[in-house]
């Protein structure tokens, strides 16, 4: 089973091909705005001269730009080549590829003055939400805190916790997790925490027509 994978939730491009659980190719580079002229070249040269049972896409939270950007272009070419396509969450996919400790706190960066966060606890998630400095604080100075993993673990520079870390991330921690437990994907919607940061009006929308 071959799989191709596809994340640009975060403020970066990444892809990886992977069959039977092995890595054969992994392509990933730092990008906030180039992530759309990027990623057909990096699909082409991950994928080379492989055929493609499975596509994955990273289907957030994470930048809002880079979600719809991975959504679009995925949906397409699984489309044109008639693939299945499935989606798959940046907590899910931390989680799993962290071999699911007992309680983690999973952080994705926001670029807010908040980060991302869900707790897994014994194998069962908690509500995704946007977390504050202060409310992050609390869960940290608890009498058992979480350990706390993911991409907005920065945002608790000055705190006291445990970090850990994975051997996979971007594309390859959602290869990495379908290939582990394909019923955690699912249809490729986005997944958005708070509303874009921009809006328009119905004035200036209504002016468009």
């Amino acid at each position: 089973m071959k799989i191709l994978a596809i994340d640009t939730a975060a403020w970066k491009c990444s892809v990886a091909l992977w069959e039977d659980g092995h890595e054969l190719a992994f392509q990933e580079q730092d990008s906030e705005r180039d992530q759309a002229a990027l990623l057909p070249q990096f699909v082409k040269d991950v994928m080379g001269q492989h055929t493609i049972d499975h596509l994955i896409v990273n289907v957030g939270p994470g930048s809002f730009t880079g979600i719809r950007v991975g959504l679009a272009f995925a949906k397409g070419f699984a489309m044109g080549l008639n693939l299945p396509l499935k989606g798959i969450d940046s907590f899910t996919a931390t989680y799993v590829s962290l071999d699911s400790p007992s309680d983690i706190l999973i952080l994705i960066e926001a670029r807010r003055q908040d980060v991302f966060g869900q707790r897994f606890l014994n194998g069962i998630s908690g509500s995704p939400q946007s977390l504050t400095r202060e409310a992050l604080t609390e869960i940290l100075s608890a009498q058992n805190p979480p350990l706390v993993a993911g991409s907005g673990v920065h945002f608790l520079e000055g705190l006291s916790y445990r970090e850990v870390h994975s051997r996979w991330h971007g594309a390859q921690s959602l290869a990495h997790t379908f290939f582990k437990d394909p019923t955690l994907a699912a249809e490729p919607l986005p997944f958005y925490i708070r509303e874009p940061d921009v809006t328009y009006s119905r004035e200036s929308c209504a002016s468009s027509l």
